[in-house]
C-alpha cells in the first residue's frame, strides 16, 4: 500500500483554508496477491468439502453391516416360523432412527440407539454406535390388517441395556412407505420414527 498526499483547497468567505489528507492507494502488485489469496481459499473450500463428502459416504455405507449382524443368531430361536402376516412382513429390514415424540411434553427425547433390525421369525436387535447392544424377540399382542401391536422382549435386562424401546417395550406399529413408527400404547410416553436402509 502508498500513501499520496491529496490537497484540498476551500474558500470560506474571504480566506483559503488549504488541507491535507492522505489517501491509501493499492498499488498494481496487489492483485496477483489477492488472486493467489481467492485461489488458496478456494482450493482449501474443495478440499473440505470431499473430506466432509468422503466421511458422509462411509457413514452412509456403514449400514450395510447391520443386515448381517443377526446371523449369528438360529432363526428358530424364539420361533419356528415367520410370525408376521402378509401384510406385516414388510416390516423386516435396517431402521434408522431418525427421531422421536410424546412424552410429557410432547417433544420426546435425544435418540439413545441409531438402528433398529427385524429380522423374519421375530427376532430383533439394536444397534448404537456400530454395536449390537441388545438382541431380542417380537411378541405380537394383536395383528389385523388394520393393527399390529408388538412387545419387543430384550434377551439382556431393561437396566442393563438403557434404551427406551426396551424399557417401554409395547408399541403399535405403523408403516408408512418407508418409515416405520412405534408408537405408545398410552399418554406421555415415547415413540420411535425410523427411515428403512435396507
Amino acid at each position: 500500500m502508498k500513501l499520496i498526499p491529496i490537497i484540498v483547497e476551500c474558500h470560506s468567505g474571504f480566506q483559503p483554508i488549504k488541507a491535507t489528507f492522505c489517501k491509501q492507494i493499492a498499488s498494481t502488485d496487489r492483485k496477483p496477491n489477492m488472486k493467489r489469496t481467492m485461489k488458496t481459499i478456494k482450493n482449501s473450500l474443495l478440499i473440505i468439502l470431499f473430506l466432509f463428502a468422503a466421511t458422509n459416504c462411509q457413514k452412509e455405507d456403514s449400514w450395510k453391516n447391520y443386515s448381517t449382524i443377526l446371523d449369528s443368531i438360529s432363526s428358530q430361536k424364539y420361533y419356528p416360523a415367520e410370525i408376521l402376516d402378509d401384510h406385516h412382513v414388510v416390516i423386516n429390514g435396517v431402521w434408522k432412527v431418525i427421531g422421536t415424540s410424546g412424552g410429557i411434553a410432547g417433544s420426546g427425547y435425544t435418540p439413545d440407539f441409531n438402528y433398529l433390525i427385524i429380522k423374519p421369525n421375530g427376532i430383533f436387535g439394536v444397534v448404537r454406535n456400530d454395536i449390537l447392544i441388545t438382541t431380542g424377540k417380537v411378541l405380537i399382542k394383536n395383528q389385523s390388517v388394520d393393527e399390529l401391536y408388538v412387545d419387543l422382549i430384550a434377551d439382556t435386562e431393561p437396566g442393563q441395556v438403557m434404551v427406551g424401546i426396551v424399557q417401554d417395550s409395547e408399541k403399535y406399529i405403523e408403516l408408512h412407505s418407508d418409515t416405520l413408527d412405534l408408537i405408545a400404547p398410552c399418554c406421555d410416553r415415547f415413540n420411535t420414527h425410523f427411515k428403512r436402509v435396507k
